[in-house]
């Protein structure tokens, strides 16, 4: 386009303003009455064009190098400058905030965790949830709180995945849906942001779970993955008391006892347990033996209920192993551990609560009365029907279930289909990997 327009007369009589090519490749031209008329848009012209040139020239090099490129890439997308104006200011009023004072990301994640221990809530699991902001985080560290759009959190959910490479499951993203409102109410009570982008989010709602336990042979994997390194054989204890005692994850943890710290009601450990105090319970089998207990206080169960879970001595047998090789109760680092060892053999689901499950499935069998299981549980046998019954589990399967010893787990490590299972896992990990790296290079 010319600096200025060029102005003629036209034969009709009429007066021509020519303002050249523009960028579209477009020769927009005016006509005038009179030259007065053209005279009078021709200066005013001039005087824009003069307050614009000042303007240019009041720039650095280096500023007008940047206009020129971004104008250059929004032309290339095919984009023009009002529409990508007009775009953000329709994003300015959808995620309007009310600032009191800006804070970086990596700041309201400390304050949220040093308010959480501060309240009591368990170090473990405040470093847990703090570990996932702080992967969100990455990268947005010193990116201000009330900057964060719901659209980058939703994409970020979306993609997360779990050691064995699966999207995460909805329960996990409603999880952690939850944790991230909890640290955007944080800040709104701080003032470091006025919006909580977690209610912007796809909401997740109610999760049906599908009732499930795992196989003989998938537990058979899971000890003998524990077995076999001196780091994860520190949590033989939690996993004997979860496959072969019934407690809750939660009680094993003793979240209740730890978050208390209450000195006259410690935490559930080994004093808990006692290995040699045998017994016999009546049932319409007759006596049917018990070789160990576990006693549960009420400030270690989940529903406030003490109870006395007896044992088999197939628990007993992995108990005094996890003893001899000084495993900590309560576990620490189980669940970093507990991820090594579905790695470790291509373990793509750990059930929720599923440990206990299983217990109770295969107690079933060796009680023959439901009260006596629930009795070791602590449970109702309506859960206990709705669970575990609905499973129709036979019996020659939780009679093979109680011979899963560390003898027989140890025999098992040395057979071919060990070595197979470790090796597919393997296999699945490189696949995994190479398709990643094929992903990133895309």
């Amino acid at each position: 386009m010319k600096d200025e327009p060029t102005k003629r007369k036209l034969a009709n009589g009429k007066w021509q303003l020519d303002y050249g090519y523009d960028a579209t490749g477009k020769n927009p031209r005016r006509q005038f009455a009179t030259e007065d008329e053209a005279d009078k848009v021709l200066d005013a012209y001039k005087k824009e064009a003069k307050k614009k040139g000042e303007y240019w020239a009041r720039l650095t090099p280096v500023k007008r190098d940047t206009i020129v490129a971004t104008l250059q890439a929004i032309e290339k997308d095919g984009l023009s400058l009002d529409g990508v104006w007009a775009d953000h200011r329709r994003w300015r009023k959808d995620n309007a905030q009310s600032i009191t004072m800006p804070m970086p990301y990596e700041d309201v994640v400390k304050s949220f965790k040093a308010a959480k221990l501060l309240a009591g809530v368990g170090e473990r699991y405040v470093n847990e949830v703090c570990g996932v902001f702080e992967r969100f985080g990455a990268g947005r560290e010193k990116l201000n709180f009330h900057e964060i759009v719901a659209n980058d959190l939703q994409v970020w959910l979306d993609t997360q995945k779990t050691p064995a490479g699966k999207l995460w499951s909805k329960s996990s993203k409603r999880t952690n849906q939850i944790r991230f409102s909890s640290l955007w109410e944080h800040a709104i009570a701080k003032g470091w942001c006025s919006l909580n982008i977690t209610e912007r989010l796809t909401q997740i709602g109610k999760i049906t779970h599908t009732n499930k336990i795992y196989d003989n042979r998938t537990v058979m994997n899971i000890l003998a993955g524990a077995l076999s390194n001196e780091l994860t054989q520190q949590i033989i204890a939690p996993l004997a008391i979860g496959f072969f005692g019934c407690m809750r994850p939660e009680e094993v943890e003793s979240k209740k006892a730890v978050k208390a710290k209450n000195p006259k009601e410690p935490p559930f450990g080994w004093d808990c347990i006692n290995l040699k105090n045998p017994g016999t319970t009546l049932t319409p089998l007759g006596n049917v033996p018990y070789v160990g207990t576990i006693t549960l206080e009420t400030w270690h169960t989940k529903k406030g209920d003490q109870r006395v879970i007896r044992l088999q001595q197939t628990c007993v047998d992995w108990l005094e192993l996890a003893k001899e090789l000084d495993n900590p109760l309560p576990p620490v680092n189980e669940r970093r551990l507990v991820d090594q060892v579905c790695e470790l053999i291509g373990l793509d689901e750990w059930l929720r609560d599923g440990l206990r499950k299983n217990c109770a499935t295969h107690l079933r069998p060796v009680y023959k009365l439901d009260s006596e299981v629930v009795s070791d549980c602590g449970n109702s046998v309506r859960v206990l029907l709705e669970h575990y019954a609905a499973l129709r589990v036979s019996e020659d399967v939780s009679r093979e279930y109680w011979k899963i010893t560390p003898d027989a787990v140890r025999r098992y490590m040395k057979t071919k289909a060990w070595k197979q299972v470790l090796f597919n896992a393997q296999k699945a990990k490189q696949e995994r990997l190479a398709s990643e790296i094929a992903k990133s290079e895309n």
